[in-house]
């Protein structure tokens, strides 16, 4: 395997900016670093990767965005077009065209590999949901300008940007405390869905910092469907009722929602309900749902701006949180009645 300019960059105890710099002369660098970077280099046996020059100097002026796109994914990500919709209108702004290419993490090794050998654009951007360990080995080996969109499930050089979910999580957690709310459940994903378990994360870490232990069975996953949104709310009315429920997201929360009115649970004047984002359904329920959102358009500007930057500046590493939750009240969370005994 090749030596790559990260293991150069270790070797040396500099940067990879330094490195790059060194490599290409820059007066920015002491010649006596230059000439110890040169001398690692030569030594490791490192030499620039030329289909990643030849990505960064092509000047396609195109960048392929691949993500998962099944059928029906406009009903259950809606999130992905306002990401897209964001990376093309910053990336527009600096000449490049955007391509969309649907694949999963089956495909997605091979179709980069196509994309690299075809010299068919200057840089990709990855959702989360197609990106493996593998596609990341394969990024590294061919240098190619990136920004994956979500933080990867497994420990990467890979450059990322994400929601905080965790803090997300944490201001639907408070806000439910804030009005007086102590039995709180979660209806969220399976613990393959990250942002549901990142959000859920901040959740209990907030009712921890109450010291508040949340009841096992006020805790449920399944997949983020409507029905499965019903089908938890069912498990928890049959039990011991909480006062509030956190859920996952907008599916869920329309599900668990159908479910509470079917059983005469008045929302929130017998239990507050509060979800996350506010697509597709938060503004057209009945009551509308007060939810912790993120602007998901200005996410995918911030990523098309920084693949940009990337395709430019090929040593630049990014690893970062971007777009911070806001909290919007609406009408289904509400402080809880105090019980007058006569």
């Amino acid at each position: 395997m090749s030596v790559t300019i990260r293991e150069v960059a270790k070797e040396a105890g500099t940067s990879i900016s330094t490195v790059s710099k060194a490599l290409n002369n820059s007066y920015t660098i002491s010649g006596e670093t230059t000439e110890h970077v040169k001398a690692v280099a030569e030594r490791l046996g490192y030499r620039p990767n030329a289909r990643a020059q030849t990505f960064a100097r092509q000047a396609s002026r195109e960048v392929v965005f691949l993500t998962y796109l099944p059928k029906d994914i406009a009903f259950t990500n809606p999130h992905m077009f306002e990401i897209l919709a964001g990376a093309e209108a910053a990336l527009r702004l600096k000449g490049y065209a955007i391509k969309l290419r649907g694949c999963d993490a089956d495909t997605v090794c091979d179709l980069t590999k196509d994309i690299s050998a075809g010299k068919l654009a200057d840089g990709l951007l990855l959702h989360a949901s197609v990106v493996t360990r593998e596609l990341a080995v394969l990024i590294n080996r061919l240098e190619i300008p990136h920004i994956v969109i979500g933080k990867p499930g497994f420990p990467s050089s890979l450059c990322w940007i994400d929601n905080n979910n965790q803090l997300a999580g944490e201001i639907a957690a408070g806000y439910l405390l804030d009005l007086g709310h102590r039995r709180i459940a979660f209806i969220g994903g399976l613990d393959g869905d990250r942002i549901s378990q990142d959000r859920l994360e901040g959740v209990l870490n907030r009712l921890e910092e109450q010291r508040i232990k949340p009841d096992g069975s006020h805790i449920l996953k399944a997949d983020s469907t409507i029905q499965n949104g019903s089908d938890m709310a069912k498990t928890l009315t049959d039990g011991y009722l909480p006062d509030a429920i956190v859920c996952a997201n907008n599916l869920l929360a329309c599900g668990c929602l159908r479910l509470l009115q079917r059983r005469g649970i008045n929302v929130p004047d017998d239990l507050s309900l509060i979800t996350f984002d506010d697509y597709p359904l938060a503004q057209w329920t009945a009551p509308m749902l007060t939810t912790v959102s993120i602007d998901m358009y200005e996410m995918g500007m911030s990523a098309g701006k920084l693949l940009v930057n990337k395709i430019k500046k090929p040593e630049m590493q990014v690893q970062t949180y971007t777009t911070l939750p806001r909290l919007i009240e609406r009408e289904s969370a509400a402080a809880p009645k105090k019980v007058t005994l006569i």
